[in-house]
């Protein structure tokens, strides 16, 4: 191989882990179902329903609710007990930065 087909090869390489790095950004910060957040938030659909007022949601239409990922992981995040604060914010950087965010 020459010179230049390895740089070919390496900027390929590049923007493939630059996709791979969005599709993953895009796949954690989706929006969700009722059923797909009652899944991820191991919660009843009739327990989210009943707790609209506090869970941060978006009325597509009159039966349709969508839930960002993201918010939810938040308005959880409410209800966090105990845990390791410092080890929380190293993953909370290193999340960040792989995800370009800082």
């Amino acid at each position: 191989m020459d010179e230049r087909t390895l740089k070919d090869q390496g900027q390929i390489l590049d923007a493939v882990v630059s996709v791979a790095e969005v599709l993953a950004y895009l796949a954690q910060d989706r929006f969700l179902t009722l059923t797909q957040s009652a899944e991820y938030l191991a919660m009843s659909t009739r327990t989210i329903r009943d707790r609209l007022d506090e869970i941060p949601h978006y009325r597509v239409s009159s039966k349709l609710l969508l839930f960002k990922r993201s918010e939810l992981a938040e308005w959880m995040s409410q209800y966090r007990e105990g845990g390791h604060a410092e080890l929380d914010e190293l993953v909370d950087d290193t999340l960040a930065s792989v995800l370009g965010k800082r």
